[in-house]
């Protein structure tokens, strides 16, 4: 039998021993904790690892696919001029988009604008852009990051801009698997394939140095319009896609015979901007334009939308009264953005 000194001593030592393994164990679990959530912030939030929604996407037969081969098609909105409505590029915009169906949103990045541009206001551009993309991508959301050339017509007039523009945002997200890039949106005037070839052939390799799976859209002649145009001369690259741009009411029938003559020409089609004007033709462009995004669905060809805001004008999604910037029920919704909303 021990003395009592001995068994306390021995007690001590026992309690000791017990209070540095609970202590060891602790710090274990505080550092494995920490090392998984460091892990996790190498990942794109928006990953299906991360627990995310969004897969990486490429172009294959004519048509956006998944890793496993299955097709994906893209729908949502198109932001108006990120300069001029960016209270609708929201995180709850986001959210509401998506609570209708919608998967993707399009960052319309005007170029150069008089009403104001990349090239005039470089600092705000930019501002807004990183946080347009950021709010979508949290929202487990696809993202066209579009540089909307318009007024600027040829998209050569503003090459060394579009480069700088496009080196900055590949590198800053890379690979994330929610980008794809439209690098230039409506080319027009006297802009040729020729001159959107060479152009397409200076940026895409500045984003492809920095994500090199992502899908890379190209506009077309005549406000992209003409995507016949490319088929004697099509890009050579891999994950390309042409814009075909659409307006209901102002235009014809025949995108069926365009979809069927670039399929056959294997020229992979996005409809990055479509919209209805009602203005034209009243319920028959609404008609039109319920036909058109029907057989868009039908054919699994990816869309976006022409526009998300309350700008009083017959193209907006959102009525001109109307001063919500999410959770937008049906009555805040014009007669076209009805048909838009439904449509996802």
């Amino acid at each position: 039998m021990l003395p009592v000194e001995q068994k306390d001593v021995k007690n001590v030592s026992k309690r000791a021993i017990l209070i540095i393994l609970f202590a060891v164990i602790l710090l274990l679990v505080i550092f494995g904790v920490y090392f998984i959530h460091a892990g996790n912030n190498n990942r794109s939030p928006a990953s299906p690892e991360n627990g995310g929604g969004v897969r990486q996407i490429h172009v294959e037969d004519c048509r956006i696919a998944d890793e496993d081969g299955n097709t994906v098609q893209l729908t949502g909105m198109s932001s108006h001029g990120l300069l001029w409505f960016p209270e609708y590029s929201n995180a709850n915009a986001m959210k509401t988009l998506k609570s209708y169906g919608a998967n993707t949103y399009r960052i319309a990045m005007y170029a150069d604008d008089v009403g104001g541009g990349y090239v005039q206001q470089k600092e705000e551009t930019m501002r807004l852009a990183y946080m347009a993309i950021e709010n979508a991508i949290s929202a487990d959301m696809y993202v066209i990051v579009d540089w909307h050339v318009l007024r600027d017509e040829n998209p050569l007039k503003n090459q060394e801009n579009a480069v700088a523009f496009f080196e900055e945002i590949s590198s800053h997200y890379g690979d994330c698997p929610n980008i794809l890039y439209e690098i230039c949106n409506e080319p027009n005037g006297s802009a040729t394939w020729d001159d959107i070839y060479s152009y397409a052939n200076t940026v895409i390799p500045v984003i492809r140095s920095h994500a090199p799976n992502a899908i890379v859209i190209v506009g077309t002649p005549d406000y992209s319009y003409s995507v016949e145009k490319v088929f004697d001369k099509p890009l050579d690259f891999e994950n390309v896609m042409y814009s075909f741009h659409f307006y209901a009411g102002q235009f014809g029938e025949h995108y069926n015979e365009v979809f069927d003559r670039c399929k056959k020409n294997h020229i992979p089609v996005f409809v990055t901007e479509w919209g209805i004007n009602y203005g034209a033709n009243g319920k028959a462009a609404l008609s039109q334009g319920k036909t058109f995004v029907t057989v868009l669905n039908r054919r699994k060809i990816s869309w976006t939308a022409w526009s998300l805001c309350n700008k009083d004008e017959v193209f907006s999604a959102i009525k001109p009264d109307c001063e919500k910037f999410s959770n937008w029920e049906l009555d805040d919704l014009t007669d076209v953005g009805k048909i838009f909303f439904g449509s996802f």
